[in-house]
């Protein structure tokens, strides 16, 4: 799912308002894993 979101984010023009809070949640889920991954 990663993977999937990251490809997408570099191909919008405008992400989705939505996103800021998917991705506080996704870093409450993941922890560590998705911070580090969104780092890089």
């Amino acid at each position: 799912m990663y993977l999937i979101l990251n490809r997408s984010e570099k191909e919008w023009r405008m992400p989705p308002r939505e996103w800021t809070m998917a991705k506080a949640q996704f870093a409450v889920i993941f922890g560590e894993r998705f911070i580090r991954a969104m780092a890089a």
